[in-house]
């Protein structure tokens, strides 16, 4: 374990500000950035990033996650009111305790809690939460060619999100005519959002006197829902999901590139170790765990790896860990912090 960790603080670079690969990536770059789309997506990605990473940790449940929790607030809506529609693109299914999705992600969470008990006092108590509150409500899980779908990735990717309202907006023609001149893409973008879960937000109609006189459609989450779920020619619901997909899979690549990089540098060969970063993992999802690997001493030390530096790390925090690491990706070594930092992890 001691081995372990001074391989990994000799790789640490000191106090600078980290720069990652993933921070560098644009995911609204397939709009131009001379046209307005691509500073509504800036501005969009970024108020859902710092709507949930800003949140004080008190308030999350009730602020931190809205722009998520409305999504699939509305997504269950339309499930409920679209189930049995065979036009919608995409098998979607409603996972309960009966499930095999959940049978296999609650076997998972018991034995990482019979590992990690020992290390981490809050492991049942914070995930048991999360699994309650994934319990009680409609959870829906999107299956494509039988298999499961980038889509269940939809609602916690804040860069596929921005992506996906910026296209809506696009084909309903809300961008008609407006200019990028005294545009605060801010304020439009969080007005939009928010419109779009709760038509009774007055919309902020920015497009030129002469593009007004065109009435916009209709603007609500429920319409994007079926754009984006059926075969709508009028909006080309393919060219939207085509441009959401590409950001799901540049993501999800880069997520499982740095795990993989992780694995190969400091596990595989090395350490007892598991992992649980995978699709639609309930322990990566529940408690922000990627792997474990197991000490000297015989706890198991939790890890979370992350592909950027935006990416937050809270959930990991509340566990009540002994000890724990935290991976950046950096090129192709990592920025290691052990915590607590006054701390040694255990012997």
């Amino acid at each position: 374990m001691r081995d372990l960790i001074k391989k990994i603080l000799s790789e640490y670079t000191k106090p600078t500000k980290l720069i990652s690969e993933m921070a560098k990536l644009d995911w609204c770059k397939d709009f131009p950035k001379y046209k307005p789309e691509y500073h509504f997506c800036s501005a969009a990605e970024e108020y859902i990033k710092n709507e949930l990473e800003d949140a004080p940790s008190g308030n999350r449940k009730r602020r931190g996650k809205k722009v998520f929790m409305d999504f699939e607030n509305g997504m269950e809506k339309f499930y409920l009111s679209n189930a049995s529609d065979d036009i919608i693109s995409k098998k979607i299914v409603h996972v309960n305790e009966t499930s095999p999705v959940f049978i296999e992600g609650k076997k998972e969470i018991e034995n990482a809690s019979e590992l990690l008990s020992p290390n981490c006092s809050n492991f049942n108590k914070v995930v048991n939460n999360k699994l309650n509150d994934f319990r009680n409500r409609v959870k829906l899980y999107f299956i494509e060619n039988e298999k499961y779908s980038l889509d269940n990735r939809l609602p916690t990717n804040y860069s596929a999100l921005a992506v996906l309202f910026t296209k809506f907006f696009e084909k309903k023609g809300a961008f008609d005519g407006v200019k990028l001149d005294n545009q605060n893409w801010s304020s439009v973008s969080k007005n939009w959002i928010t419109h779009l879960f709760d038509s009774t937000k007055e919309f902020d109609d920015i497009r030129p006197s002469e593009e007004k006189s065109h009435n916009l459609s209709s603007l609500d989450f429920q319409e994007l829902a079926r754009v984006y779920f059926t075969n709508d020619k009028v909006f080309n619901s393919e060219d939207i999901r085509n441009a959401v997909k590409n950001v799901l899979v540049g993501v999800r690549g880069k997520g499982f590139e740095s795990e993989d990089l992780f694995e190969d540098k400091y596990l595989k060969d090395k350490k007892e170790y598991v992992r649980f970063a995978k699709d639609f993992g309930f322990v990566d999802m529940f408690s922000g765990i990627d792997f474990i690997y197991k000490a000297k001493n015989g706890y198991w030390i939790p890890v979370q790896v992350k592909t950027t530096v935006t990416e937050p790390t809270y959930l990991i925090s509340t566990l009540g860990c002994k000890g724990y690491v935290i991976a950046e990706k950096q090129g192709k070594s990592f920025n290691i912090e052990q915590y607590p930092k006054k701390e040694s992890l255990p012997d």
